[in-house]
């Protein structure tokens, strides 16, 4: 189906629509699908959804204890992976001779390139969200101060202090 049938059904499931009425939408499109066909669709996409579901609460979960919530569903990406990889990489180092060629072992040092490269970007994200939150804190507190007459050493003193400027 063309991408914006595609999408008129989708919306049409996560409105909870009846079968029949996104039979008989596909019809007026001119896609017209058996209810069977559309029921085994929704069926499938509502499994889906619900796997979404899940990996996002896992994810958020994920996100509270190793570091905010800001991209959780990545950061618990590149989290599995990498215990996937240590898995995958443990039994063969302990190894004499393992049975890696060295196709395989390039892959291998790509994907650990990648993952790398993912943490890093999450690590850098993240310091960007801090930085900002650190930065709009300060002139919120600047604001208030100069409402309250404080003095402008003091100013400075609080906004260093927030900044982790202060020595």
């Amino acid at each position: 189906m063309p991408p914006q049938v595609q999408g008129a059904v989708l919306k049409a499931l996560e409105s909870g629509a009846t079968i029949d009425a996104i039979v008989e939408r596909l019809g007026d499109l001119g896609h017209p699908r058996s209810r069977s066909a559309v029921g085994r669709y929704a069926k499938s996409y509502q499994e889906l959804a619900k796997r979404q579901a899940d990996i996002r609460v896992v994810a958020e979960a994920f996100g509270k204890d190793f570091g905010g919530a800001e991209n959780a569903e990545g950061k618990l990406m590149v989290q599995m992976l990498t215990s996937i990889g240590a898995r995958m990489i443990l039994p063969m180092a302990a190894e004499d001779d393992p049975d890696l060629d060295s196709k395989q072992f390039l892959e291998l040092a790509r994907g650990t390139k990648e993952l790398i490269n993912a943490a890093k970007l999450d690590a850098d994200r993240d310091e960007k969200v801090r930085d900002l939150a650190k930065r709009e804190a300060a002139e919120a507190a600047e604001k208030t101060l100069r409402k309250t007459g404080a003095t402008a050493e003091t100013i400075n003193k609080v906004k260093a202090e927030i900044l982790g400027l202060a020595t």
